[in-house]
């Protein structure tokens, strides 16, 4: 049956997923040094997706993708799969709910200011939670008593799964609508940036991952319709597991794969030999790259330094006498040099449109 190939599936994407998260823990604790809510949003659908993988391992485990013949009374799926496969629904829909939410508030620290910008991005992440939340009490109010929808010997009705098919429908076509949108919002807004276009194009391929989320959600939506109709539906389910496995761990991805731009460049410029003066600001996308410019103006002009000296003077400083640099030589009896200490504070002026230095 399909057992096999959703536990391959499943397992590879929570492979690709754990390497991609590693990154992302990195870049945040050793390269930025920041937590962004955007972090902790990816980190609760990581933890979803991951639960998702181990439900649909049980649920295989005990018959989700096995190849019933039609004819016998075995087709009918047992029901200890099916509520299994109930939890690893809804685990998966949380993890895509969340990890949407993690490239919405990713983008909303790229707009900056823009009020309009920020509007339709809290409406994206308002209609997400809700078309989200409303499908996991449908999904579990399907029958009644509860316990009928994986297990139809109990006596009961299941007057809502016609409207939960219908909801289902609706929130696989929302979500690749939005993930369409996602990916394509961020290539409109950085392209207007005073940025080099080979760093447009690597952050728009970047946030463009989205559009992969959005076929894998299609797909996935189709196959809910052909679970329904075939009569060997634990068979089936195996198709409809493989596409929902890889439409969360993808929407996770592609949550992830902006953010670690900065260590992703580091990379490439220790495998290119571009190594020298450069300045990485603690942000996710902008670096400062002071060996490209010649012109000290254009230097000047990303950020002035500003420096206070303070002299730490001991002993007799009678015979002391200052530099041209403003420094106290001979300042400690006995002993030569130059002892001071120095503060740099460096500030950035910047037009309210520009990218935000920090990111």
């Amino acid at each position: 049956g399909l057992g096999p190939t959703a536990l391959a599936v499943t397992w590879s994407e929570f492979a690709a997923g754990t390497v991609l998260m590693a990154l992302r823990i990195y870049t945040n604790g050793f390269i930025i040094r920041r937590w962004n809510p955007d972090f902790w949003w990816a980190s609760v659908s990581y933890i979803c997706a991951t639960l998702s993988s181990i439900f649909l391992t049980i649920a295989v485990d005990y018959g989700v993708g096995e190849n019933f013949s039609p004819a016998t009374s075995s087709s009918i799926p047992d029901s200890q799969s099916q509520l299994y496969q109930l939890i690893f629904t809804t685990f998966s829909i949380l993890a895509i709910s969340f990890g949407k939410m993690a490239v919405i508030q990713f983008i909303l620290q790229l707009e900056g200011t823009n009020r309009k910008g920020r509007r339709i991005l809290y409406l994206c992440a308002a209609s997400n939670y809700l078309v989200s939340f409303i499908f996991i009490p449908l999904l579990w109010a399907q029958c009644n008593p509860v316990n009928k929808i994986w297990n139809p010997s109990v006596a009961g009705t299941c007057n809502g799964k016609k409207t939960y098919t219908a909801y289902a429908y609706f929130q696989g076509s929302f979500g690749a609508t939005l993930d369409t949108a996602l990916a394509l919002y961020p290539a409109i807004m950085l392209w207007h940036l005073q940025v080099k276009l080979h760093i447009k194009l690597g952050l728009i391929t970047l946030f463009g991952f989205g559009i992969i989320a959005a076929i894998t959600a299609v797909v996935k939506t189709v196959q809910i319709g052909t679970v329904k109709a075939m009569q060997d539906t634990t068979f089936h389910q195996g198709y409809l597991d493989i596409w929902a496995s890889t439409n969360l761990w993808v929407v996770f991805i592609a949550s992830c794969t902006p953010t670690i731009r900065p260590i992703l460049v580091r990379i490439i410029h220790k495998v290119t030999g571009k190594e020298g003066n450069t300045t990485t600001v603690p942000g996710y996308i902008h670096e400062a790259t002071l060996k490209d410019s010649n012109d000290e103006s254009a230097k000047a002009g990303r950020g002035r330094a500003y420096s206070k000296v303070y002299i730490k003077a001991q002993g007799n400083v009678n015979a002391a006498t200052k530099n041209g640099f403003g420094s106290e030589e001979n300042i400690m009896p006995g002993k030569d040099g130059i002892i001071m200490t120095t503060e740099y504070q460096v500030r950035y002026e910047e037009s309210q449109d520009s990218l935000s230095e920090k990111g």
